[in-house]
């Protein structure tokens, strides 16, 4: 997970959101829910979030639908539906695990508020909550974030990331050409920047290499 600074809502949102709540308010039909589906809404958060899950890190497109996430679920808080800071993104697998999960005590980790960098751990592929951290515990159990069995396909695919790192990172350490070592230190670099997918992983990994290992091979 990474930090992300809310942004501003859309323009339809800002100016259909009172009318919508009181038709929402007159007659609770799915179609009066589901305004908040909007294409301009769904492209703002998407563009806030990078195009990833908030809380794996997937990116979403064709092959990994995203969803309108609500933090507190539609079927607890009808009333905060339309709320802009009450929407985020998270991916089909993410969503339907966290279902309606909402427990006033012990919320979910809220990547636009919470400074979740310094509550989780990234080990790996796995994520780990920091030791007496509840929220990021439930977070993480919830989603299934370190399951094998449960999150196999995302494992897997965070497994093959850090494996491409490696093997630049081993580029990087061996080559003697001043230039080109540069090059591929600002390609890696780049992996660890907040839009990059399991970027939070990535980071953690190449913060974790001892020593002057890029220089190696100077």
């Amino acid at each position: 997970m990474r930090n992300l600074p809310k942004g501003l809502p859309p323009q339809v949102l800002t100016e259909c959101k009172e009318s919508w709540e009181r038709t929402l308010a007159e007659n609770q039909t799915e179609h009066n829910k589901n305004r908040y589906r909007h294409h301009e809404i769904k492209a703002a958060l998407l563009e806030e979030t990078y195009h990833k899950c908030v809380y794996c890190e997937s990116k979403v497109g064709h092959n990994c639908p995203g969803d309108i996430e609500h933090k507190i679920p539609k079927a607890r808080r009808l009333d905060l539906i339309f709320d802009w800071n009450n929407m985020t993104i998270a991916c089909n697998e993410c969503n339907r695990r966290k279902s309606d999960y909402y427990d006033p005590e012990c919320m979910f980790l809220d990547p636009n508020v919470d400074d979740v960098e310094k509550l989780v751990i990234h080990v790996g592929p796995f994520v780990f909550n920091v030791p007496g951290e509840s929220r990021s515990e439930v977070t993480i159990r919830v989603l299934e974030l370190s399951s094998f069995h449960g999150r196999k396909e995302l494992l897997a695919r965070k497994v093959e990331r850090i494996e491409l790192i490696r093997n630049l990172a081993e580029r990087i350490a061996r080559e003697k050409n001043p230039m080109l070592k540069q090059f591929m230190l600002e390609d890696l670099l780049e992996h660890c920047t907040v839009s990059e997918e399991f970027s939070g992983m990535i980071k953690t990994f190449i913060e974790g290499i001892p020593g002057d290992w890029a220089n190696n091979g100077s």
